[in-house]
This record gives structure tokens, C-alpha cells and sequence, in this order.
């Protein structure tokens, strides 16, 4: 399974918004923002002990959103059918391997394949080849998260918001907000998680 989360500062507000999965056998697989690539790594490299950290560069990402999605990703995927919501897979399609998740990033329900560049444009036309499958832009992607409610990093959050003024309250977990098995803990928590109760001076909200 993943998880959606952020990295905070010991100010309390955010450094990028990331989705983190569990693939076993001491294996976390990490999606992070392109654009705060560089500081992301750099941050896991220097705060991390006893871990290695692998940078995989050489994936292209798409995107197959909507309602057919799952029917058409079935007919290259059948195993995929299966999966559920926030769930992250390894997949074989024509001796290719596919990360797949179900995530919804895009603001529709659906999946976000990884596959190998090398791989990447004969996977397009693969999809492509479906009548019911055609390019979309990314305005069109913004314009479905905006509806969703989906916060992107750099316009509805960035260093001066914390996670609690943002709205994101459900992305920390109950074990580590005041009170929990394993309260705190991570940057910021001295002032994030007392604003669970006395309410931030300003909010995210949509309209």
C-alpha cells in the first residue's frame, strides 16, 4: 500500500508533498515533485541512518485516468483489475516491468503506470490503440485536481503553510499526533500538532 505525506521543517511548514509506498523486504518506493527533486534527496540522503537511497531516474510516468480506465488497463493488465484504492504493484506487461498505482493524483479515478523510458513510447501506443484512450493535457489534469480538492506544491502549499492550515489534518496518522503511541517525531511537530486543537488564524478551504 502508500501513503500520501510531506516533507515539514522544524518551522512547521513544508518543503514538497510526496506519496511513499511499502514494497516489502526493507523496500520503500517514494514519488516526489520534480521541481524539488534535488532538495528532497539531498534531505533523505542526510536524515536517513542505516538506509541506502537510490535515485531511479530512467522511468517515464503515464497517467491512464478515467472512468474506463480500468476496464481498458484490464486488457493489458488483467491482474490490475484487482487493485484498490492507494494501492502500489509491480506488474509484467510484454516482458516489461510496470509499477503501478491507483493513487487518483490526477483528480480521476485510475492508475499511474512507471515504466522504463526505453519502454515508455511503445507502452503509449499500446494505450493509444484503444478507441477509448486519448492524450489529455496538463490543464486539463490541473482543472480535475482543482475540483478534487487536491492541494499542488508551490501554489496551495509551500514553506509558510503547515500541514494543519492546509487541510491535509487526515495525511498525519493518529499514532503520531498528540496523544498517540508515537506522538511527534518529525519537524515541526511542536507546532503542526498543537494546532490540531487551537485552530490555525488561517485555512485552506474550496469554493
Amino acid at each position: 500500500m502508500q501513503r500520501y505525506g510531506m516533507f515539514t521543517t522544524d518551522d512547521g511548514g513544508m518543503t514538497d508533498d510526496l506519496m511513499f509506498a511499502n514494497w516489502g523486504a526493507d523496500e520503500v518506493f517514494m514519488v516526489v515533485n520534480a521541481g524539488c527533486k534535488e532538495q528532497d534527496f539531498a534531505y533523505l540522503q542526510a536524515s536517513l541512518v542505516d538506509c541506502d537511497v537510490e535515485v531511479v531516474e530512467d522511468r517515464s510516468l503515464l497517467a491512464i485516468q478515467g472512468p474506463k480506465a480500468r476496464e481498458v488497463f484490464a486488457r493489458m493488465v488483467p491482474d490490475a483489475a484487482t487493485m484498490t484504492f492507494m494501492q502500489s504493484v509491480k506488474f509484467e506487461w510484454q516482458g516489461v516491468e510496470l509499477w503501478v498505482s491507483c493513487s487518483g493524483y490526477t483528480g480521476e479515478d485510475g492508475y499511474e503506470v512507471s515504466v522504463s523510458n526505453d519502454h515508455a513510447e511503445a507502452f503509449a501506443n499500446a494505450l493509444l490503440a484503444f478507441d477509448e484512450v486519448e492524450w489529455i493535457g496538463l490543464g486539463a489534469r490541473d482543472s480535475l485536481r482543482l475540483e478534487a480538492g487536491l492541494c499542488l506544491y508551490g501554489h496551495d502549499i509551500d514553506t509558510t503553510t503547515t500541514p494543519i492550515e492546509a487541510s491535509l489534518n487526515w495525511a498525519i496518522q493518529k499514532v503520531r499526533r498528540l496523544e498517540g503511541e508515537r506522538a511527534g517525531g518529525f519537524p515541526g511537530a511542536d507546532i503542526i500538532l498543537p494546532q490540531f486543537t487551537n485552530k490555525p488564524s488561517r485555512r485552506r478551504v474550496g469554493f
